[in-house]
């Protein structure tokens, strides 16, 4: 393995494959640069963590031009949540009212090694915050339903927690069409939460991470999803995401999430209007 000490001089070295997993702030000069270099690139959830460099990102790929890419949002690859969309696709819940997407956790126990106030989560200057640091929920939300018309939030400090980005979030997402989706999500869950119910008119499903289940409620009762123990694996999924990402590049074509959705998650997630004292 060869280490280096800049940017320029990896480049130099022409790489395969970018991996950027930098703070969300620092995402945007290496992005450009993969691009302008056309080498394939995998850039961690978020993409960027402003509405500028959003803004400025969205101007180049309307150029053009784009290697292989992929946003990291892996739980896309959970096996269990491709189940709940297929459910959704094959219309098995009817026409879909409502949808919550719940995520919570104590930040102290993300990395029990590291001192949480140090880590990038801590540091709104870093992108961290819960917004931006469990967009997968906003993502979910994206990939089971597509783009909504509308998208607001409120986003805050609200617990004892020793940092100065968001601790907590909330974020409503709608169309005329329906269905109506929030997002709820937090760094302050002393046990760990991750829970998503969709609600239709024939049938409401449930998942939970947490405890390993996927129900389906009927006016016939409650049926049980069957899955392995492996759907719920969340380690898993970075070998599969990364295995498509390598799969995208040997074929030359995009692969499952490019740079693109990821910056629709993110411009909802930058919905959230931040409330201070």
């Amino acid at each position: 393995m060869t280490v280096v000490q800049s940017l320029d001089a990896a480049l130099a070295a022409k790489p395969e494959l970018i991996v950027i997993a930098s703070p969300s702030a620092l995402h945007l000069r290496p992005v450009l640069a993969a691009i302008e270099s056309r080498t394939p690139f995998y850039v961690e959830k978020p993409v960027v963590a402003s509405r500028e460099d959003t803004a400025l990102l969205r101007n180049r790929i309307a150029r053009g031009g784009l290697p292989p890419n992929m946003v990291g949002c892996n739980l896309r690859f959970l096996h269990s949540l491709t189940v709940m969309r297929a459910m959704v696709k094959e219309g098995r819940l009817g026409r879909i009212a409502r949808a919550d997407f719940e995520a919570g956790q104590w930040l102290p126990d993300w990395r029990p090694a590291q001192d949480y106030r140090l880590g990038y989560s801590a540091r709104a200057s870093l992108g961290g915050g819960v917004c931006l640091d469990l967009i997968h929920e906003v993502d979910a939300a994206l990939w089971m339903f597509g783009r909504f018309d509308q998208a607001s939030g409120f986003a805050a400090r609200t617990s004892g927690l020793d940092i100065d980005s968001d601790d907590s979030a909330a974020l409503l997402l709608a169309r005329a069409a329906g269905p109506i989706a929030t997002v709820r999500i937090d760094y302050v869950s002393r046990r760990p939460v991750r829970r998503y119910t969709l609600v239709g008119d024939t049938g409401t499903l449930r998942w939970d991470l947490r405890a390993s289940t996927l129900t389906l409620e009927t006016p016939a009762g409650v049926e049980t999803i069957a899955l392995d123990e492996g759907a719920y694996d969340v380690a898993a999924t970075y070998v599969s995401a990364m295995r498509e990402m390598l799969a995208a590049m040997s074929a030359g074509r995009p692969s499952a999430q490019p740079i693109e959705e990821g910056l629709d998650a993110l411009e909802v997630a930058l919905a959230a209007r931040r409330l201070t004292s």
